[in-house]
């Protein structure tokens, strides 16, 4: 059991914890959540963005079914904005299309690394550049199209994705480990931005 638990440390714990670190740091100082001053303020501002994003995505459907023709000012309003209106980042955009918070985090990350896994297949499925451009064409396009969309699915069901990956008898382990880190890495956030910034207030 504990060279197990090691495992899931390395393996889960350090990804996991540097990843909810850089996100939640990140997403403080560009001002998406406010003036958070805990970890419970962060995620509560998280859901928030995460709600004001599904809500931004419904009018972008409005708009464009009304402004099919034309009308650029009146089509979709683009990516998520924070309440300050700037576009949010491409990881934070992510982070809350998975869901924000600890499942949006394993989200991200189980994402990157089926994309990076089904890249390194695509590239090693050809024995050299020539060969790979002789094949560029439409159904290339096409498959890697699909491929996006599936690598999308596993990632927003990431449990699944895991609990067929990881070959153990003590799975929950791995989950333990996984929370704990995102919750400390997101709180060791927290706590480094307000000291940062001398702000009152704990990082609970």
């Amino acid at each position: 059991m504990l060279p197990e638990l090691f495992r899931a440390v390395l393996m889960a714990g350090v990804p996991v914890a540097l990843a909810s670190f850089l996100l939640v740091w990140w997403a403080l100082r560009e001002g998406y959540v406010g003036p958070a001053d805990s970890l419970k303020d962060v995620e509560q501002g998280i859901k928030l963005l995460s709600k004001e994003k599904s809500a931004a995505r419904k009018r972008d459907k409005k708009d464009s079914r009304r402004t099919r023709r034309g009308n650029a000012e009146d089509a979709a309003l683009g990516p998520a904005r924070p309440a300050g209106g700037r576009a949010m980042n491409p990881f934070h955009g992510k982070w809350l299309a998975f869901g924000g918070g600890f499942y949006g985090v394993v989200g991200l990350l189980t994402y990157g690394i089926v994309e990076l896994r089904e890249l390194r297949d695509f590239f090693l499925g050809f024995e050299s550049f020539s060969a790979l451009f002789r094949h560029l064409g439409l159904d290339m396009l096409i498959g890697i199209l699909i491929g996006a969309v599936k690598n999308f699915a596993a990632a927003i069901a990431w449990p699944l994705y895991w609990l067929a990956d990881i070959h153990s008898d003590y799975v929950w382990i791995w989950f333990i480990v996984a929370y704990a880190a995102y919750w400390l890495g997101a709180r060791l956030a927290v706590r480094r931005f307000i000291l940062a910034r001398g702000w009152p207030g704990d990082s609970a």
